[in-house]
């Protein structure tokens, strides 16, 4: 997304200075009795975003400003695109309000599971369903996180990944860790252990037998 509303961004930039500069040339040649631009371009460069460069065109350069299509119209048109801007972006922020509600309602149902596994488990967030089968690494992104403050993070996390959520509790500690984690096919384990090394991780999970594989053990796999 912030790839696209840069490209957004200069598109508009651009298209505003071409029409800036085409309604200029059209008084230029206006004068000069010369071939003229039609109208319907001078109107449909505004339309396609150029409408702040179309009414300063028409402004600066004293063009077309008594005529009543431009007049009126580019006014109109610059209106309706910042509505258009304007219900784009109180629809993205109410999607994000949506989303962040959506990432506290599951990471509470996530936290109540989790007072009923102290031993650990892995769900999908997206579903709430605990998988029997898979290997279970976890992200470096969200190491460390515990508590139900910090667990919401881990949800956000989930949801832009991999979509799974593992919990283990740490009795030394008395805290219960959570991570975003990803789950791999129990026939790519080396996959899983290359991935765990990339993170930084000191084991993996393999979920049908709960057997806990230590990278320390595992070094020609992971190396």
């Amino acid at each position: 997304m912030p790839e696209l509303s840069k490209i957004i961004t200069i598109y508009l930039i651009v298209i505003n200075i071409v029409t800036f500069f085409v309604y200029g040339l059209d008084k230029w040649k206006a004068k000069r009795s010369m071939w003229r631009i039609r109208e319907a371009a001078l109107l449909l460069l505004a339309v396609l975003g150029g409408s702040i460069g179309a009414w300063l065109g028409m402004h600066v350069w004293h063009h077309k400003t008594m005529h009543k299509k431009f007049k009126y119209g580019i006014p109109l048109i610059i209106m309706l695109q910042i509505a258009v801007v304007s219900a784009v972006l109180f629809s993205s922020c109410n999607h994000k309000g949506n989303s962040q509600e959506s990432a506290e309602a599951i990471a509470e149902r996530i936290w109540n599971l989790s007072q009923f596994r102290p031993d650990g488990f892995t769900v999908d967030v997206r579903s709430m369903e605990v998988p029997t089968e898979g290997i279970a690494v976890a992200y470096s992104a969200t190491q460390g996180c515990h508590s139900r403050e910090g667990l919401t993070a881990v949800v956000k996390h989930a949801l832009e990944h991999d979509g799974y959520v593992g919990g283990w509790y740490d009795s030394e500690s008395g805290l219960y860790y959570f991570d975003s984690t990803r789950l791999f096919p129990e026939d790519q384990r080396e996959e899983a252990l290359q991935f765990a090394h990339d993170n930084g991780q000191l084991a993996v999970y393999v979920l049908s037998t709960g057997e806990e594989i230590r990278l320390d053990q595992q070094i020609p796999a992971a190396a």
